[in-house]
């Protein structure tokens, strides 16, 4: 199932990052579930990555527990195989040698592009001679050893967008940094994102938050309005980064969330910080952690706060005239 979310006001294609690129391979197919659409992604002989709608045209079974075979894919159940690049069924094996293979039998297609560490899916379409937009992870520009990871969470994929911005503490924690409920300022709608500053400190802090004047770290969330590319970042109280995390969310199966996430540290700001946070980052921990398995009591104490005017903000953008997607 394709849903609005899927595209831009106007029409345009929204990009979605759906897996990391080492998870992609030219042997096994891997199965993703972003905003509702069910894909299979794989890479034909040349490396490029390659995005089918995970369902036989045959039998409905999910192409992903087929194989690659080349630039192919074969489905697991009665050897149907599928061009990566057009999603045309190019082999029945019970069809005789002078038959053609009906152009109906077509697996749907998806536009693909790799880059900063993700694979993208392009859920709408554009003309054929029109440049593809700006990815959505393209202000990841990753500059020392990263900490990867996947997860499905069990939450709604609204709801975990509303709640990175109202309590980003029950979505995911930084290691030693303990996050306040302390906005600084309101929300920032910057382009089709909205950007949200909350105060932290280290868990190392004697005197309580709420008796803190000037807080020695910022947590810093960007939402989209549209698709499902997500930053936060830890940020000194001087706005220099030390941890900055790019997750793509997207929604899967029955109300729940599908993530993806790449992070890394700022080496070049380390100086000054506490000692266990230098000590965890010399010996390689990660320095942050995202949850698969949310609080639901945690969440349903958070005051709505923030989440409001995202919610204000996806009502008002143009209506979406829905658009078939192509490879």
């Amino acid at each position: 199932m394709q849903t609005s979310s899927s595209k831009s006001p106007g029409g345009k294609p929204i990009w979605w990052a759906v897996a990391l690129s080492e998870s992609i391979g030219q042997v096994k197919p891997l199965a993703a579930v972003f905003d509702g659409e069910e894909l299979v992604l794989f890479r034909d002989s040349n490396g490029q990555p390659r995005a089918l709608r995970d369902r036989c045209p045959h039998r409905r079974v999910p192409l992903s527990l087929g194989c690659v075979k080349g630039d192919k894919l074969q489905c697991g159940y009665h050897g149907w195989t599928f061009d990566g690049a057009s999603g045309q069924c190019t082999a029945i094996p019970n069809l005789r040698g002078e038959e053609k293979v009906p152009a109906h039998y077509a697996a749907q297609a998806f536009a693909v592009a790799e880059g900063h560490g993700f694979v993208h899916v392009a859920l709408g379409a554009w003309a054929a001679d029109a440049s593809p937009p700006e990815l959505p992870t393209a202000g990841y520009p990753a500059t020392g050893p990263e900490f990867t990871g996947s997860a499905v969470a069990n939450i709604s994929h609204a709801e975990y967008l509303a709640v990175m911005l109202d309590g980003p503490q029950c979505l995911l924690d930084f290691s030693f940094v303990r996050m306040t409920d302390f906005f600084l300022g309101d929300a920032q709608r910057s382009g089709d994102q909205l950007v949200l500053d909350r105060g932290a400190v280290w868990q190392s802090q004697v005197l309580p938050s709420q008796f803190v004047a000037d807080y020695p770290l910022i947590v810093r969330t960007t939402v989209p309005l549209v698709g499902g590319s997500l930053r936060v970042e830890l940020l000194t109280g001087t706005e220099l980064p030390l941890v900055t995390v790019q997750i793509a969310s997207g929604a899967n199966r029955r109300g729940t969330t599908s993530v993806c996430w790449r992070g890394y540290v700022h080496t070049e700001n380390l100086a000054g910080m506490p000692l266990r946070w230098r000590a965890g980052r010399a010996a390689g921990r990660d320095p942050f952690k995202l949850h698969a398995h949310i609080d639901g009591a945690a969440i349903a104490a958070l005051l709505v706060a923030p989440s409001r005017e995202l919610a204000a903000a996806q009502g008002s953008t143009q209506k979406i005239v829905p658009i078939r997607a192509v490879a």
